[in-house]
């Protein structure tokens, strides 16, 4: 209808109007959930194994590639952590993890496929301590891969805690293609 045709418009029909639309908002379903799908499911992921992690982000390939990319996007993994945590946190992060997180999840990042992590940390603390973490991972013996699992997951856990609380801010690249 034009607008010069709205003169014969009652009150009582922009009242009901006014009445159909108010319902028709208070109609719309509560959500289940908080977040969306990509950041359901990526937290789901970034509590998993590395093995599963794959495994699921393959299928979400087959199925629907485009929600798997954003999926990519959303998680945080121990190979993330060169590209999401800026070199200056690094000291940050290291002094709330235990000296045997970091020397477990150091000695097993080459067989885990994520020794540029491993580096990353090394490089970003303090000299002496990354010497003396250097020779512990030397002279320990192969560490399981279970162990090394649960170190890097450690140290995920206490970088997604210190990310909540507001006491590290993670990088956020939107033109990552990964």
């Amino acid at each position: 209808m034009p607008l010069s045709q709205t003169s014969a418009v009652t009150p009582d029909a922009v009242d009901r109007i006014g009445l159909s639309l108010a319902a028709q908002l208070d109609a719309e379903p509560l959500q289940a959930f908080d977040d969306g799908p990509v950041e359901r499911v990526g937290a789901i992921l970034n509590s998993t194994t590395s093995i599963t992690r794959d495994d699921v982000l393959e299928g979400l390939d087959e199925t629907d590639a485009g929600f798997a990319d954003l999926v990519r996007k959303a998680i945080f993994t121990f190979a993330n952590i060169p590209k999401r945590i800026a070199p200056r946190d690094i000291p940050r992060v290291v002094r709330e993890l235990e000296q045997e997180v970091l020397l477990i999840a150091s000695a097993g990042a080459e067989a885990a496929g994520v020794k540029p992590s491993a580096d990353f940390i090394l490089e970003n603390m303090s000299g002496r301590m990354a010497d003396q973490l250097r020779e512990e991972v030397e002279e320990l013996e192969k560490v399981k891969p279970a162990e090394v699992e649960e170190a890097m997951s450690t140290i995920i856990t206490t970088i997604r805690e210190m990310e909540a609380s507001g006491d590290l801010l993670l990088v956020v690249d939107d033109n990552d293609d990964d």
